[in-house]
């Protein structure tokens, strides 16, 4: 699948996730020794890097995809339990509901995440 026009043509989304969100990748694939050779060399804004998908920062794919380590080890490297995203303000526990992850959304609750937090309707 191409994405059209922009710098990313030509290239197919798992390509884009490989070279452009290789934590991204790392949190879908719930891959924790890539991720966490990624964490050490990667500069601490990488943790906050909305890809060109969905809008999700790291955690949010850890959520989504109920990588319940993923997102312990992104929490210890800094990222926010409450990272929301830009289009929707959608945060990590929001993903991890509606992915059907309820390990993940319980641990998000116990270390912080606020529930209460609205969605943006666009």
């Amino acid at each position: 699948m191409s994405l059209g026009a922009g710098p990313e043509a030509g290239f197919s989304s798992e390509e884009l996730l490989t070279l452009r969100f290789p934590l991204h990748r790392a949190c879908r694939d719930g891959d924790l020794p890539a991720l966490c050779a990624l964490l050490q060399s990667s500069p601490r804004s990488d943790l906050a890097a909305e890809d060109s998908f969905y809008g999700w920062t790291p955690i949010h794919w850890a959520a989504h995809f109920g990588k319940l380590e993923c997102l312990m080890q992104l929490v210890r490297a800094g990222a926010s339990v409450n990272a929301s995203t830009t289009r929707f303000a959608q945060t990590p526990a929001h993903i991890a509901a509606f992915g059907g992850h309820p390990q993940c959304l319980n641990w998000l609750i116990q270390v912080g995440a606020n529930i209460n937090k609205q969605l943006c309707k666009k």
